[in-house]
């Protein structure tokens, strides 16, 4: 009988121990792709120049928060504010203005205006103005004015001499409209449309009218 209260004393010691030590073991180290996720965000800058795309280094990473110049050539990081550069810039996105010679482009959703007397391409949802001989966006909502605009959904208007969308809530005016849905007029010398809601222009073509093809004006059924 004591041999057995014995055992189960030191069985007890046992258990304790080994509970202690667990509780007091150290951490694990944070997992080497949680380390390289911390690494990797990103920076922040009020002020940065920019000599070619990415160059210096830090242009490529660093979000800026205030005034960026590209002397020819901005970087591809994130700005709010300014980025204003000589011949080209190329940015991930934008909250304020981007302002270029040469081009302008951005590779996500970006807001404010966007300018340059060659093109100015967004590759997603543009709020705001773009301005420049050509202008393109996924989705825009405010103004294209230039050349040539071309878009695959607006809420807004389009002002140039070519304007080509496949579905705007707004207007067009231009000398060649082109558009597969208008919820709004289309103003030029040749309108065309596969629904139009109001067409002005010397040509008018509207699929879904009950004249197709009119000259003056046109509208949808």
């Amino acid at each position: 009988m004591l041999k057995k209260i014995t055992l189960a004393y030191l069985l007890a010691i046992g258990c304790f121990a080994f509970q202690t030590s667990a509780q007091t073991s150290p951490a694990s180290p944070e997992p080497a792709e949680n380390q390289e996720k911390t690494s990797n965000v990103d920076e922040h800058a009020p002020v940065q120049i920019g000599f070619w795309f990415d160059v210096p280094g830090n242009t490529g990473r660093v979000r800026v928060t205030g005034f960026r110049f590209g002397f020819p050539f901005s970087g591809t990081s994130h700005v709010s504010g300014l980025d204003l550069s000589l011949f080209g810039s190329d940015c991930k996105g934008f909250n304020g203005a981007q302002l270029s010679i040469g081009f302008c482009n951005t590779s996500t959703s970006s807001h404010g205006l966007q300018a340059s007397v060659g093109t100015c391409i967004n590759k997603g949802q543009f709020d705001g103005a773009q301005v420049s001989l050509f202008n393109k966006a996924e989705i825009s909502k405010g103004w294209q004015v230039g050349g040539a605009n071309l878009s695959n959904n607006v809420n807004g208007g389009q002002v140039s001499l070519v304007n080509i969308v496949e579905q705007i809530k707004g207007f067009q005016a231009g000398i060649v409209n082109v558009v597969t849905r208008s919820m709004g007029p289309q103003i030029g010398l040749v309108n065309v449309a596969e629904r139009s809601s109001f067409q002005l222009g010397l040509i008018n073509i509207n699929e879904k009218s009950s004249m197709p093809f009119m000259i003056l004006f046109n509208f949808s059924k």
